[in-house]
């Protein structure tokens, strides 16, 4: 049975003094003048003894469960972060310590797995273009070639290089916002211009692959960071204009809703699998070949979600009514909205 670790200290203090006091009480209620004095000293030492003995036990049940705890965590290590911490208590507050500290370790385990990941992932993304210069030079230096040809090489690494570079300057982005080096600074932005701007800069390329454009603005202004919501629907767009065909459709928009502004992009692509959209948000993920990366890095997605939860928002994805991917951007009017960043890689329900 589960008890307060507070409430059992007093009540055996409590019943060692009330043992200790009744025997003082019959000692004192002898009538016997040469007796009551040798009572009174046995009742004494006696007391004593069981004082400590009580006390000794008491205190060592008090102690033991912090000793197995200490025991167990000196154990966990970097590669053992699997294991979970128990205590033979059945105090309310070394349960509660302990149901605190595993919920910590299942934290830093999860951390742990994400770093794993992160670290394998880049180093994946870093190998490949990596070893298509490396082939690309070598064979450029077995025979003497004409200066097209080596033209054509040095283009060729030049892209690949521009790719790394990219990648490095997201990763570094990222890290620094997870430290909170990146910050926003909001000021009042009229959301329908910037959307407006947006697409009309995107526009050459919308009109390169035939898509038709949709643009919903009817926003009202709020404060935020323009040039990082701006980096936030570019990211959106860029992997739109990658996951979708040629002669699809793109519908950029943004709307007044009761917490602040919805503002969302839907392309008319292949969609995403309900089984990549817990993981849509991570870093380098591979999703569906349908709708595979291509030659992006893999983190305009881990941006996009990072700018959205600087602002108190999230990134809902899903998908739309006509199956292509749908991603909505809540951002909240002005205090934080927690629960809305904890939703980040919920579905959205199809219109």
């Amino acid at each position: 049975m589960s008890r307060a670790l507070h409430r059992t200290l007093a009540v055996r203090f409590a019943l060692t003094m009330g043992v200790g006091l009744s025997g003082a009480a019959i000692a004192l209620s002898i009538d016997n003048v040469l007796l009551r004095p040798f009572l009174l000293g046995f009742i004494v030492v006696i007391g004593t003894f069981a004082t400590f003995v009580g006390a000794w036990r008491l205190a060592r049940s008090a102690v033991r469960p912090v000793e197995e705890i200490t025991a167990q965590a000196t154990r966990i290590e970097a590669g053992t972060l699997d294991q979970r911490l128990v205590a033979e208590s059945e105090t309310d507050e070394y349960r509660g310590l302990v149901a605190v500290l595993n919920r910590m370790l299942e934290r830093i385990d999860s951390a742990f797995r994400a770093q794993r990941r992160l670290t394998a992932s880049v180093s994946h993304e870093f190998r490949t273009p990596l070893t298509a210069m490396q082939g690309e030079m070598e064979v450029a230096l077995r025979a003497e070639r004409t200066p097209r040809e080596y033209q054509r090489v040095l283009r060729s690494v030049l892209e690949e290089t521009e790719r790394l570079s990219h990648m490095c300057e997201d990763l570094l982005w990222l890290t620094r916002a997870e430290s909170r080096l990146i910050t926003a600074r909001p000021a009042l932005t009229d959301l329908n211009v910037l959307v407006r701007d947006l697409v009309e800069r995107y526009h050459p390329r919308f009109a390169a692959k035939g898509f038709e454009v949709r643009a919903q603005v009817a926003a009202p202004r709020l404060q935020v960071d323009a040039a990082l919501v701006t980096k936030l629907l570019e990211e959106l767009l860029d992997n739109a204009l990658e996951h979708t065909p040629p002669g699809g459709s793109i519908e950029v928009g943004a709307a007044e809703e009761p917490f602040g502004v919805r503002m969302w992009v839907e392309d008319s692509g292949s969609g995403i699998a309900p089984a990549d959209l817990p993981h849509i948000f991570e870093p380098f993920y591979r999703a569906d070949p349908a709708r595979s990366r291509g030659s992006g890095a893999g983190l305009g997605l881990s941006v996009a979600l990072a700018i959205a939860r600087m602002h108190g928002g999230g990134i809902l994805a899903g998908n739309g009514a006509e199956g292509g991917a749908r991603f909505e951007v809540e951002l909240p009017r002005q205090s934080p909205m927690p629960e809305v960043a904890r939703r980040a890689s919920a579905s959205v329900p199809a219109a």
